[in-house]
């Protein structure tokens, strides 16, 4: 309980993080949506009279070939009756696996304004494409993207400055490697010089650090610098921030979705789920009506069997979910034997197969086959996050 108020009381107190620096790559996520959401919120009064404001979020859907996300944050400070900061920024791309694994088409648009910059409205839309340069546990992913943009600028101040309608190169490297089970580095650079001028250029690039908590919150601290080449006057070339912030992720493992998910599932019968399921196994036996498909459940261990020799296993005490291969194998017994032989595969974040297990199952029983100790997991709708 103490751990939890602890947990609470930073999340109040601290900013979220919006923007993911890390590489974004195809069955990284399970299909369907995810996202995170934040805000932050300071009011002082005495001796300092000071408003502090940020909020936003993220939402992503992914498929087996495409990754399409929405996100956006505003931010406005002031103190006593002088504002110290306004701006604020939507952006949506939409990713598009081509033939090779490693290409991919690249949609994109995004709105932005920022009154200490006297922008009314920077909007800018472009196309392009996206390589993977390597994906490997050792040194990292890293992708590499080139696209055409159009931009167009409209300022705060009409009568000093004319409104802008330019086209760029928009070009950027995005890099991250797992230094640890619960550490992450990301870099994300970009660099976006004018067809006609090369002189003019816009350049970005933001560093993070990211010590995952649990499966759904994170520690992040954020350095970021922009560079104008060519600003508007009074309006310096470069910007930096640093910034240390929590990040909940939310998906179809945190607490609050699995929640929805299970209140959803609560209305139907067992009965009705083991009806629609199709068998894991054809045989004439009455115990092989019951799939082995399904939740299985050993204390802080969850087991997610699916269709089509697919899964994952959630150990409540570690923070990455593991995807599983499983099969059933042939018993040599007599043909009143209930119990069947799964097989089941591990595999990492990146799909490369590790260790192997074997379970014995016999209808709402799932035992493992390990040399020196075993575990037994019975069948139940409880999510691995809300038990």
């Amino acid at each position: 309980m103490i751990r939890l108020l602890l947990l609470l009381h930073m999340f109040i107190l601290s900013g979220f993080a919006i923007i993911d620096v890390g590489t974004i790559d195809f069955g990284e996520k399970p299909e369907g949506f995810s996202g995170s959401a934040f805000g932050s919120f300071q009011k002082k009064r005495g001796n300092i009279e000071k408003d502090e404001m940020e909020y936003g979020g993220r939402i992503q859907y992914d498929t087996p070939e495409t990754i399409t996300w929405l996100q956006g944050a505003v931010e406005k400070d002031q103190v006593g009756d002088v504002p110290t900061d306004d701006n604020a920024f939507i952006h949506l791309r939409h990713i598009h696996q081509l033939f090779d694994p490693r290409w991919a088409m690249e949609f994109y648009t995004q709105a932005k304004k920022n009154k200490f910059k006297y922008l009314q409205n920077r909007s800018v839309y472009g196309a392009g494409l996206r390589y993977k340069i390597a994906d490997s546990a050792q040194y990292g992913k890293l992708f590499m993207g080139l696209s055409a943009m159009e931009e167009k600028i409209s300022y705060t101040k009409d009568e000093a400055y004319a409104d802008e309608r330019n086209s760029r190169l928009s070009s950027y490297l995005s890099y991250t490697i797992k230094m640890d089970k619960n550490l992450e580095f990301s870099y994300l650079g970009y660099y976006q010089p004018k067809i006609d001028n090369s002189s003019d250029f816009t350049a970005s690039s933001t560093a993070e650090m990211i010590i995952h908590l649990t499966r759904v919150i994170d520690l992040s601290y954020q350095l970021e610098f922009d560079y104008d080449a060519d600003p508007v006057l009074h309006v310096q070339k470069k910007d930096t921030r640093q910034k240390l912030s929590f990040v909940y992720r939310f998906g179809k493992e945190d607490p609050i979705s699995s929640y929805a998910h299970n209140l959803l599932k609560s209305g139907r019968k067992i009965s009705e789920l083991n009806t629609a399921a199709q068998p894991a196994i054809a045989d004439t036996h009455a115990y092989a009506q019951k799939s082995v498909e399904g939740e299985w459940v050993s204390g802080g261990k969850f087991l997610s069997i699916l269709k089509g020799g697919e899964g994952s296993f959630v150990d409540t005490s570690g923070v990455y979910t593991e995807k599983i291969a499983w099969r059933l194998l042939p018993i040599e017994a007599s043909t009143a034997q209930a119990a069947k032989l799964v097989s089941v595969r591990f595999m990492d974040e990146e799909g490369r197969l590790g260790r192997v297990e074997n379970y014995l199952w016999s209808e709402d029983s799932l035992v493992t086959l390990l040399q020196g100790r075993s575990t037994l997991f019975t069948r139940g709708a409880s999510s691995a996050l809300n038990p």
